[in-house]
């Protein structure tokens, strides 16, 4: 079987864990005996063909060089699709693939193509003009109109993760572009003919969206850690909460620190990432809060290691983060905010705490810093949850089994 995976950016442009969980399909996909092409943009210092890992990544698509500013994701409006469109059925005419199957959901084509068609569904671009799904940054929204847009757009402070700048914000004619592109992309979904939903939610919002739910394939990414030989050493003494993600408001990661300032015992809250809002969290943090950075993704084994629980504490509804399926791998418990796709690693009782507000956050940040039977047994049943719901051969099967299906 011959697979075309199509994706915006690719190894090494990485701006998230849709890279990583795209090289690892693609790699497990190669070591199932199947014939493995990657069709992504093409960047400066880049070859335009190579091999990696066993598959060949053809890179001839059109995008913005940085999806987190304005201009880029202007020239990735104008391009990228128009690109998808010229060169797709080129390299397809060549090597006459079976299946085509387009990552993160920027790549869903807008025109069909004669050929079985997946997609996975790990974001809200065909759901929400503003591509978080986060209605003026309160609650979660799931269905949009003119009026409610606006109404959203100028009470809220970001598209998708990032700050908006003033000038969409404020600017009536980018709105109706916004809006617009937003119709064309979930007009798209008509296009593909299966989709991989990688939680409930994002199943839910599909259906709502037109697609029948026979077409509709429940999986998570796959996740492949292997442990590193790079040790980040820890000396924080006590309890380790760890954070890891951009620190941007739409994280959440102000709740966690003003609610660890408030907990009793002896422990440290770790945040390691970047972000806009760092200055300001810093100011902020109580003596017990460390800010540690962007780490490289080879670090993460070892901090996971260290670490004592895992806080997840997203405002927006994230359709299911590669953090939870990383703390549940490493037999972590968890702490998450409730909403998305969130409860899919949480399960209440069993591996940690869905919490909906800083007073609950407090209460159950108490628990596990002053419980350590606690946390180990949480922690058991985090690796059992990952062993029964995402273990690699568990996914890749269901995958497969998809492939053939349909």
């Amino acid at each position: 079987m011959k697979v075309l995976l199509v994706t915006e950016y690719f190894t090494p442009k990485m701006f998230g864990g849709g890279q990583i969980s795209a090289h690892q399909l693609a790699k497990t996909l190669v070591k199932k005996g199947l014939t493995v092409f990657v069709l992504t943009a093409h960047f400066s210092g880049l070859k335009r063909v190579e091999e990696m890992d066993g598959f060949t990544v053809v890179r001839t698509l059109k995008t913005g060089e940085n999806p987190n500013a304005f201009k880029d994701n202007l020239r990735r409006l104008f391009w990228f699709q128009k690109s998808i469109k010229k060169e797709l059925p080129l390299l397809d005419k060549k090597e006459n693939f079976d299946i085509i199957h387009f990552l993160n959901t920027t790549a869903i084509p807008n025109f069909k193509i004669n050929k079985k068609t997946f997609a996975t569904i790990n974001g809200y671009t065909n759901f929400c003009p503003k591509r978080n799904l986060f209605y003026k940054e309160k609650k979660a929204c799931e269905e949009c109109n003119p009026g409610k847009f606006v109404k959203c757009i100028v009470n809220s402070k970001f598209l998708g993760k990032y700050k908006m700048p003033w000038y969409v914000k404020y600017n009536p004619i980018i709105w109706m572009s916004v809006y617009s592109n937003h119709k064309k992309n979930n007009r798209n979904l008509d296009n593909v003919q299966n989709y991989f939903a990688i939680s409930g939610f994002t199943e839910k919002m599909l259906i709502k969206n037109g697609v029948k739910k026979k077409n509709i394939f429940r999986v998570p990414n796959i996740i492949d850690i292997k442990d590193s030989d790079k040790i980040f050493h820890l000396k924080d003494k006590g309890v380790k909460i760890v954070f890891i993600g951009v620190l941007e408001k739409i994280k959440g990661t102000e709740l966690v620190i003003r609610a660890f300032n408030k907990v009793n015992g002896d422990a440290k809250l770790l945040i390691f990432g970047d972000g806009s809002e760092r200055k300001k969290l810093e100011k902020i943090a109580g003596p017990n809060v460390r800010f540690y950075g962007d780490v490289r993704y080879e670090f993460i084994p070892s901090i996971y290691k260290q670490s004592d629980a895992i806080v997840q504490s997203s405002l927006w509804p994230e359709p299911f983060s590669r953090i939870m399926l990383e703390a549940t791998y490493f037999g972590k418990p968890i702490i998450a905010t409730d909403n998305g796709g969130n409860s899919e690693g949480v399960i209440v009782g069993q591996n940690g705490f869905l919490v909906r507000n800083e007073e609950e956050l407090v209460e159950k940040l108490n628990i596990l810093i002053n419980n350590e039977n606690i946390r180990k047994d949480l922690g058991i049943k985090s690796r059992k949850i990952f062993e029964e719901r995402f273990e690699k051969e568990m996914v890749t099967k269901k995958i497969l089994n998809a492939y053939k299906k349909t």
